[in-house]
């Protein structure tokens, strides 16, 4: 009777080390769980619309590339072009009275002395310097003109988010490189993570394709609403370029916002040593992940381990990887993204057997425990 307590305080040490052994179920099972009671299936996408996230992702990236493609054939000539904020310096040589410092008017045009209104909207400054030879040339013989932009205003380019200096920078020529205004505004922060979101301006843009004959191409392709609303997630990586693969070439255009998120969370669950959320780094995958987490337990079902990711529009979908394909014969690791979630299943039968070494290892501990007293 004495050992009565003792006895019942190791049934209470059983039980509780049973229920920290919490079973998860693979995406099978609980398919066939929701099938058995004729309810909903979980509202989470298979590898289909996993793998159409994915590949719509890197469309609007080659399809943004092939629109802006022309920009970077732009004559060097073509420069900045002037609009409606900007503020022109107009020196005539000879003639004090006439130097004049100006900003463009809404309308795109320049007051200036003598002359009068000219437009400049859309010009670059030599082709502005020229025009205003002309002007001046009916009342001076051969004037030398010179015109310098003082002020940037009209054709600005936003960088936000995790960079040294967030702000709105000038695109002082066509073909201006997205790495430019990066580098611009600092580089990124030690918060940053490796993928930016580029929000491009809707617009109208050249599109290779026959021409008029005089060189002015007919077709024209215009920014998505896709990509303006939704945004072109590019990776530094493919910025920078690698050893096998050239950068690619990210030409900016006024209205442009250049995102820099931070890095994000991820979060891992199952059966793994230490589940729970993680900082994502820049090229942190699923193997990276299980590391963060100390590794699998023992029932670990390294053959249906789960990522769950976000996809818009408040849907998810799911990829099943093996991981010892991945771990020991090379198969295809996924890089994660801010918010996904690698869920680990339990394997039924090491689940069973850790269940029961787990109750007589607290057996033991129990009875130990209770010949002490």
């Amino acid at each position: 009777m004495k050992k009565l307590p003792a006895i019942l305080i190791t049934c209470l040490i059983v039980l509780s080390l049973s229920a920290c052994l919490r079973y998860t179920p693979s995406r099978e099972e609980l398919e066939e769980k929701y099938a058995s009671k004729n309810g909903p299936q979980a509202d989470i996408g298979g590898e289909v619309e996993f793998a159409a996230y994915e590949d719509a992702l890197d469309a609007r990236l080659k399809q943004l590339i092939s629109d802006r493609s022309p920009l970077l054939r732009a004559s060097p000539e073509a420069g900045y072009a002037v609009g409606p904020g900007d503020v022109l310096d107009v020196h005539v040589f000879g003639f004090g009275d006439l130097q004049t410092s100006s900003e463009v008017a809404p309308d795109g045009s320049l007051s200036l002395p003598l002359v009068g209104q000219a437009n400049v909207l859309g010009k670059s400054i030599p082709q502005i310097q020229r025009e205003l030879r002309g002007r001046y040339g009916r009342f001076i013989r051969s004037p030398n003109v010179d015109v310098a932009l003082k002020t940037y205003q009209s054709n600005r380019v936003s960088v936000i988010g995790e960079v040294a200096r967030p702000g709105t920078y000038p695109l002082r020529r066509p073909g201006q490189l997205i790495t430019e205004f990066l580098s611009e505004a600092g580089g990124k922060t030690q918060n940053a993570g490796n993928r930016i979101i580029l929000l491009p301006a809707p617009r109208i843009l050249p599109h290779q394709g026959p021409s008029d004959g005089m060189g002015v191409p007919i077709h024209m392709a215009s920014t998505s609403p896709e990509q303006a609303q939704v945004g072109v997630e590019v990776d530094l990586e493919q910025l920078i370029g690698q050893v096998d693969q050239p950068p690619i070439l990210i030409p900016m255009l006024s209205g442009d916002t250049v995102v820099v998120p931070e890095a994000g969370m991820f979060e891992v669950d199952g059966e793994v040593n230490k589940p729970g959320s993680y900082r994502l780094s820049s090229r942190t995958s699923v193997i990276g992940a299980i590391a963060a987490a100390a590794g699998f337990t023992y029932s670990a079902n390294v053959h249906e381990v789960e990522v769950i990711r976000e996809i818009g529009g408040g849907r998810k979908a799911a990829i099943t990887l093996d991981l010892e394909e991945i771990g020991l014969r090379g198969a295809r690791d996924i890089r994660l993204r801010n918010g996904d979630l690698v869920r680990v299943p339990s394997e039924p039968g090491r689940f069973f057997r850790r269940q029961v070494v787990e109750t007589l290892n607290g057996l033991f501990n129990g009875f130990s425990i209770t010949q002490r007293n």
